[in-house]
């Protein structure tokens, strides 16, 4: 049991590694680093010069959107991303593969397992997708939601494998702020990508240059997101004071709103820093934290009307 908890645990990790690598795509423009799929440059091992190209290179490189030429940095770059992808899907395979010989009394995460495994398989055929359609801004939000989902589904996982999914009891009024408290923060989340999603366009225009000038008309979805997080900070202020005399989520929710706070932080530097590259993967990462997190707490929690809060 110690081995499949374990493997649980690094799946679970893996899963935030992917999301880094996948922002770290994003933030240096290397998403066409490999403009076909699932080879790179017709190749399973990309180029690391352009004397290894193939004879037909030219019909790669007219479906990259940077410069039309070769860039190995960018081309590694997206190929470390893609195997840490397929490394996600042989970890996903053994953990099913692990909770199978023991579904008989692990019947839940065995089946949170299978959706795991499935989720990973779609969300590698769609990357396929993302290639095809150049990066299309909807079709990348889309594939940052899969992920986000199998975040959530391994969350769930492991805590049913730890025997803690719905566990502490809280008053139903708690049960509602905690659910109030999602949507604020997927709301947030949503209004994030549409930042993200304009960011992509005007990058584009200055050829991935001039960093600082990227929101310096401060769109309407800027700030929008900006005066929004006042909301969902003071949000999680006040869950943190109503749920002060609950010492079993106390602490998780303090967690929470540390992982807002330095989400912010970094809104702040993208936004008066000129747009520093390794502050953009930090910020999604952040809000994957603050999405989970949230999720983590509502999964251990079960309402019960006699219980006191304040």
């Amino acid at each position: 049991m110690r081995l499949i908890r374990n493997w649980i645990i690094a799946t679970f990790i893996l899963t935030f590694i992917v999301i880094i690598a996948g922002g770290v795509v994003r933030t240096t423009q290397s998403g066409m680093g490999c403009p076909d799929w699932p080879t790179c440059f017709g190749r399973w091992i990309p180029p690391t010069n352009a004397s290894q190209l193939p004879p037909d290179f030219e019909k790669y490189l007219r479906a990259q959107d940077i410069d039309h030429t070769f860039n190995a940095f960018h081309t590694w770059i997206e190929y470390i991303n893609r195997l840490s992808g397929a490394l996600l899907g042989l970890f996903a395979l053994m953990q099913f593969a692990l909770l199978f010989f023991k579904k008989d009394i692990l019947r839940k995460a065995y089946k949170l397992s299978f959706a795991y495994l499935a989720i990973v398989i779609l969300t590698g055929l769609f990357g396929a997708l993302v290639v095809k359609l150049n990066l299309a801004n909807a079709s990348i939000s889309v594939h940052l939601l899969f992920a986000i989902v199998l975040l959530e589904i391994q969350l769930a996982l492991l805590l049913s494998f730890q025997s803690k999914l719905f566990t502490i009891q809280v008053d139903k009024k708690v049960k509602k702020l905690l659910l109030g408290f999602l949507v604020v923060v997927l709301i947030q989340a949503i209004l994030g990508t549409r930042v993200r999603m304009y960011v992509d366009d005007v990058s584009k225009a200055f050829h991935y240059g001039d960093r600082g000038e990227w929101l310096a008309d401060k769109p309407l979805s800027f700030l929008i997101h900006r005066s929004f997080s006042w909301i969902v900070l003071l949000s999680a202020f006040f869950l943190t004071w109503y749920c002060k005399n609950i010492p079993q989520i106390r602490n998780k929710i303090l967690v929470l709103n540390v992982i807002i706070l330095l989400s912010m932080i970094t809104g702040i530097i993208l936004f008066y820093a000129n747009m520093p590259a390794v502050a953009q993967p930090i910020h999604l990462l952040l809000a994957s934290f603050a999405i989970t997190q949230t999720i983590s707490i509502l999964l251990q929690t079960q309402s019960h009307k006699s219980i006191t809060t304040i």
